[in-house]
């Protein structure tokens, strides 16, 4: 039986990849347009967007260890994990060399920390290059409005994703924002 992103050749026995999994995410320019628009529709009708920085925790030291094969390896199993376990509507592009943003519209901040946990317990348990992989992950979220534009999300979800590394990696960080912090601090306690 081939997997979703094979199809067989011939008597079934030749399997060859339909996708590339870095083909299909993707680069940040077109990234950023699709995601621009998708922003000004929820500002329109106040719908939630949340925004994922994940990345591959250590990729220089893989590479310096095990070598640029298994470093790439070891990318292209997370573009794959990415590309295969979010709704079709998500968007996923390649930031960096191991890091990547995905938009999460209609996913409010609690479900977007769900699918970033899930996805880096995902990685960890499948650690296909036998590195000892893991990734972290920064997450925002926020409804799209005159305070709450596209890059100022991006900023957030990547200054979680930096107090992810310095808490040492493996793990997600929630970014709040700041303005949130504020109401829930002024809210009355009872």
């Amino acid at each position: 039986m081939s997997r979703p992103s094979e199809v067989p050749l011939d008597d079934g026995d030749v399997f060859v990849s339909r996708i590339e999994p870095l083909a299909a995410l993707f680069g940040m320019p077109l990234f950023t347009d699709l995601a621009e628009a998708r922003f000004s529709e929820a500002r329109r009708h106040g719908f939630i967007a949340s925004l994922l920085c994940v990345e591959l925790d250590d990729f220089e030291s893989i590479r310096m260890r095990h070598g640029r094969l298994v470093a790439d390896a070891a990318m292209l199993s997370v573009a794959d994990l990415l590309r295969l376990s979010l709704r079709r509507e998500d968007m996923v592009a390649l930031t960096g060399e191991a890091t990547f943003v995905v938009l999460l519209m209609h996913c409010d901040g609690v479900s977007a920390h769900a699918k970033a946990e899930s996805l880096r317990l995902a990685m960890t348990s499948m650690d296909p290059t036998g590195t000892g992989l893991t990734v972290s992950a920064g997450v925002a979220a926020g409804v799209p409005g005159p305070g709450l534009r596209l890059e100022l999300l991006m900023t957030r979800a990547t200054d979680a994703l930096a107090s992810a590394r310095a808490r040492g990696g493996d793990c997600v960080v929630v970014e709040t924002a700041p303005s949130l912090t504020r109401i829930e601090r002024a809210a009355p306690t009872h």
